[in-house]
């Protein structure tokens, strides 16, 4: 069964909510498109250091909104020319490649060739339009990202602060310089025709009649309690904790900034920032620092194994040759 439900809230948090109860209650036989739009928001990843990442006294100043979801990957910018999907479906049935050529074939209508692109990205004509982030849960997979249309790229520089070496991994010297707005290559796309393209695509795809999933489906007392927890400033903006040691590097997976607060040789307190797109491997991360003496050999051992090794191997190998204590 292939469902959908299409957002009428342009509030993040109601929508961050609304993925929240789609992702907890899918079937086990269900795969969902799920489609929204946030306006004027930055959406930062789960281990990201909102201070450092978005420029936030001119967001403040523009009334804008600080979105921090549940899934790693790097800051983005949406407005109401950005349309946003997640596919959730059980891990039997979660098919990564079948998902992105639903954004493939819906794009293709408009006469655009789109290719995805290393990781998270997929891009026509070399520039990128969409950025991908994922998550798994007990019973549930989910793969969500923008669909840049008619975005404002002049906030999307104003608002976003990408470190230097982010820009230079990529080969690249501004931000606005590596994305592009679909209605910039073909002027007919808009929003209503993308969302139909896409619930076309996803019925293609999937060879399946859609089920519609309404707003009375969704269980309103949740919605709340997850929205009052989504916009509270202990979720956009985490803790903030004193630390005297700081250590970054960009590797071949993503950035990681490593704040330490190291007290007689010991790290008493570990905060570790990333845009890394394995937000658990973080996480664990940041848990297994805390406590642990303050030397390479403890750091290295602490490090937990994730689902690619070579991302821990090229870790391990910077604090082991290049990391200065």
């Amino acid at each position: 069964m292939i469902s959908y439900y299409i957002s009428n809230s342009h509030i993040p948090y109601v929508n961050q909510s609304i993925e929240e109860i789609l992702t907890d209650n899918v079937k086990s036989d269900e795969v969902i498109l799920y489609l929204w739009q946030n306006d004027n928001t930055v959406v930062i990843g789960q281990n990201q250091n909102a201070w450092r990442e978005v420029r936030l006294e001119a967001f403040n100043e523009d009334k804008g909104s600080l979105m921090r979801r549940i899934t790693g990957g790097g800051a983005v910018y949406q407005d109401l020319g950005n349309q946003i999907f997640t596919f959730i479906a059980p891990p039997n049935l979660y098919d990564l490649d079948k998902q992105i050529e639903v954004i493939r074939r819906a794009v293709s209508t408009f006469g655009l060739d789109a290719q995805k692109i290393g990781r998270n990205d997929i891009l026509v004509d070399g520039k990128k339009f969409s950025g991908n982030a994922f998550r798994k849960t007990k019973h549930a997979k989910v793969q969500h990202g923008t669909l840049l249309v008619n975005t404002d790229m002049s906030k999307l520089v104003n608002f976003l602060n990408p470190s230097k070496e982010k820009l230079e991994s990529k080969g690249v010297t501004s931000v606005r310089s590596r994305v592009v707005n679909l209605a910039e290559l073909n002027p007919e796309i808009t929003i209503e025709k993308l969302q139909v393209a896409l619930l076309e695509a996803f019925k293609e795809v999937y060879n399946q009649e859609l089920h519609q999933i309404k707003e009375d489906d969704i269980d309103q007392e949740e919605l709340t309690d997850l929205i009052e927890h989504y916009s509270s400033d202990d979720w956009k903006l985490g803790p903030v904790s004193p630390f005297n040691y700081e250590a970054k590097n960009r590797f071949s997976f993503g950035e990681i900034i490593f704040n330490l607060e190291v007290v007689n040789g010991i790290v008493s307190h570990a905060v570790v920032y990333s845009d890394a797109l394995d937000s658990d491997w973080i996480n664990q991360i940041q848990t297994q620092l805390n406590g642990i003496p303050f030397n390479k050999e403890s750091l290295i051992k602490a490090i937990p194994d994730c689902e690619n090794m070579k991302d821990k191997e090229e870790l391990i190998g910077y604090i082991q040759n290049d990391l200065t204590l």
